[in-house]
């Protein structure tokens, strides 16, 4: 049964941080299936922003290796993540958030990640500099900027005041508005399962690792 032969360590060891990368041939039929949907999706997506969730063997690295082992748990939390992606949220707007909020926990892999899909998003790259520092940014578009100010409300002082949820109100809407909180709470689940299991990112020699 899956985790029964894992036990906790307090080292890192590889790109599976305190996980082992698990081999696709050892997968059972409900991991295999929830792997081709990540194969299909996420490493597909990765792949075309220009970072690395697969490597060459098929391994998954991220937080996919880790949601490999919770199948059950892995799927709805996929659903969630394709339906903020089908909100009309705009790339930029996305990518502000998901690095806001990555920064606030240091979660390695989705600065990583993220850094590469904010690239392709347009997002200028002293923007991204400061956002990857937790710095407020500039040269944002004005809904960018925004959201960037909102995803910090949540996480750091962990709540928004009257004036800034009026703004929102008036520059996303509500539904919105609603997916863009959201998807604050879809990358604080992230960040926090990459910190538990301090997951790191690949460095530019190390997107590749032998086989366990």
């Amino acid at each position: 049964m899956e985790g029964m032969n894992e036990h906790p360590t307090n080292k890192t060891s590889g790109l599976g941080g305190r996980l082992p990368l698990l081999p696709p041939d050892t997968l059972d039929e409900a991991q295999r299936a929830l792997y081709n949907r990540l194969s299909a999706t996420r490493a597909r997506s990765a792949e075309e922003a220009g970072y690395t969730a697969a490597l060459p063997d098929g391994r998954l690295i991220g937080p996919f290796n880790a949601l490999l082992r919770t199948p059950h748990i892995a799927r709805p939390l996929l659903e969630w993540a394709q339906a903020l992606t089908r909100a009309g949220i705009p790339a930029d707007v996305r990518e502000v958030v998901i690095l806001t909020v990555a920064a606030h926990w240091r979660a390695d892999y989705a600065l990583y990640a993220h850094t590469a899909a904010a690239e392709k998003a347009g997002l200028p790259d002293l923007a991204i500099a400061s956002l990857l520092h937790g710095e407020a940014p500039r040269g944002l578009r004005p809904d960018a900027d925004l959201a960037h100010r909102l995803a910090t409300a949540l996480v750091r002082d962990h709540r928004v005041r009257d004036d800034l949820y009026d703004e929102a109100v008036a520059a996303f809407g509500t539904n919105t508005l609603i997916a863009l909180v959201s998807l604050v709470g879809q990358y604080l689940s992230t960040s926090a399962l990459l910190a538990c299991f301090q997951v790191p990112a690949p460095s530019p020699d190390r997107t590749e690792e032998p086989a366990a």
